[in-house]
């Protein structure tokens, strides 16, 4: 991967951070002991080696967070760190399809990335800590809460700069996502460290070790979650899969149409969860043409009255078809109401202006676009030019005004 600008100087600014941050540590705090040390970072390494790829396999997540916040209550910030760091640093994880990786065969940015982001967030939550009357290697309940939570807020502000300063997304979607994502389990990792903390102020190095099982217990239960998304994933790929090979020619249509959706979605400011399921709807749209008849599907030549009207019946049988999916049960209305018009003369329930969904409006405009601009058995495609013509053509009539506006003004830019 090539790094952006944007992407170079962001990297740079969390390496001289977390240098900034360091330094600190070493000048105002010390370790207690060099077998406290060797301890927890065994520890870190560890559980850092049990890092959980999410779908993407570009990143991963760990129950390391319970090892670095017990860390730091009973032997202070620069033990937290370091042994955190040094965690990060000397992880094996394996990764399906790539096996077991380390810091020394990702790419450079990558690794730079991590030990930064390690060093930023363990540092603060400790110096946060100290600084709201915690103690080191004592139990105080409002210092370990805030730390717990600035510990969350941290990981994902600085995941979310950097997927946006790399992807162009918006900062405020890819942080809500993460938030989402990250938050319960974050919470329940974090209280199991408290525990062992509390085990290790209270009955020595052993304890440690007698909690480290419900530790890697609740890295199991996470594990199955992740897997149970890829599941979700696979099924909506393998759907679309599906419509792909009953219809040639809407090949790659779905994933085209998704990025315009989105894009769409997003310069409106629709809410985060409304762009998720516009980008779910999108890839499954079109899922009622496995109901309808191959010879109507692939013709080439003009459809029939009474043709049309059959291909005109494939929103409400996709809507059908998900409506029985329990995941899925979302994004029915957007998938049913996708061929309607704004003024009412659309299918199938003929709505009319802002009765229909305004997720429905944005994946007509991104279907409606990209269809005009691919060739069709038919016809030629358009140019996008001539295809933002026709949608300002059809604005009020067949599409929302505002978005087909909002829609023009993102593609032109």
């Amino acid at each position: 991967m090539s790094l952006n600008k944007k992407t170079k100087i962001y990297l740079g600014f969390l390496v001289v951070t977390a240098i900034g941050l360091y330094t600190y540590l070493l000048l105002n705090y010390s370790i207690p002991n060099i077998w406290m040390l060797l301890f927890w970072i065994v520890l870190s390494v560890a559980v850092e080696s049990l890092l959980i790829p999410l779908p993407n396999n570009t990143v991963g997540v760990s129950v390391g967070y319970a090892v670095n916040l017990a860390s730091i209550i009973v032997g202070g910030p620069l033990l937290g760190t370091t042994s955190a760091v040094m965690g990060v640093l000397l992880r094996v994880p394996k990764i399906t399809g790539r096996g077991f990786v380390n810091t020394f065969n990702l790419p450079a940015y990558k690794s730079v990335f991590n030990i930064s982001q390690s060093i930023i967030v363990t540092s603060l939550m400790g110096i946060v800590y100290i600084a709201t009357g915690g103690q080191i290697g004592a139990f105080s309940v409002l210092s370990i809460v805030i730390m717990l939570l600035l510990g969350i807020i941290l990981n994902t502000t600085i995941i979310s700069g950097f997927l946006t300063s790399s992807t162009g997304q918006s900062f405020n979607s890819v942080w809500v996502n993460n938030v989402k994502g990250m938050f319960v389990s974050a919470i329940a990792v974090g209280t199991m460290g408290i525990i062992v903390a509390i085990a290790f102020i209270g009955y020595g190095y052993g304890a440690v070790l007698l909690f480290f099982g419900p530790l890697l217990l609740a890295r199991y239960s996470f594990k199955l979650y992740i897997e149970m998304r890829n599941l979700y994933i696979s099924t909506i790929q393998a759907l679309n899969k599906t419509v792909e090979a009953k219809d040639p020619y809407t090949s790659g249509h779905a994933n085209r149409v998704e990025k315009l959706a989105v894009d769409l979605a997003t310069a409106y400011h629709l809410p985060f969860e409304s762009i998720q399921n516009i980008k779910t709807a999108s890839i499954l749209h079109d899922i009622g043409k496995i109901g309808i008849n191959d010879s109507i599907l692939n013709k080439t030549a003009r459809l029939t009255t009474e043709e049309y009207s059959e291909i005109m019946r494939h929103p409400s049988i996709g809507a059908d078809i998900i409506s029985k999916v329990d995941f899925l049960k979302d994004i029915t209305t957007i998938v049913k109401h996708h061929h309607e018009r704004y003024d009412g003369k659309g299918y199938p329930d003929g709505l009319v202006g802002e009765e229909i969904p305004i997720e429905a409006c944005v994946l007509t405009i991104a279907d409606s676009f990209d269809a005009m601009t691919s060739d069709r058995p038919y016809r030629k495609a358009l140019t996008p030019n001539e295809a933002f013509e026709e949608l300002r053509k059809n604005s009020g009539t067949q599409f929302h005004p505002e978005l087909v506006e909002t829609f023009i003004k993102i593609m032109a830019s």
